[in-house]
């Protein structure tokens, strides 16, 4: 599947797979730049203590593929703006806390 780069004010780069409508958050660029394969990594299997603690030694806990998963299984509808927040907290290990926090305040400003 293609996907197309978009980059968050913060430097945070998301993807937005193909045929999908997208309303940018503010603030975010579309890069121009296409990845060609970017199927979504899978979880590991609830309750697999094996696959849990190499998906957490790897790069820690996503908490946005977290909140996702949780959302998802409460059926609660993914919006553009929820998946641009999923990404923005899978990345809180490289940007911080602060930077997570300012750019998931900003996906709200405009819904």
């Amino acid at each position: 599947m293609a996907c197309i780069i978009w980059k968050l004010f913060n430097g945070t780069e998301y993807l937005v797979a193909e045929n999908t409508a997208h309303t940018p958050p503010p603030g975010a660029e579309n890069t121009g730049k296409i990845d060609w394969n970017c199927a979504p990594t899978p979880m590991p299997a609830p309750g697999d203590p094996f696959e849990v603690d190499e998906h957490l030694n790897r790069g820690g806990v996503k908490w946005g593929s977290v909140i996702a998963w949780a959302t998802s299984k409460a059926g609660i509808k993914k919006c553009t703006a929820c998946a641009a927040r999923e990404l923005i907290l899978n990345n809180v290990k490289e940007v911080g806390w602060t930077e997570t926090l300012k750019a998931i305040t900003a996906t709200f400003k405009d819904t």
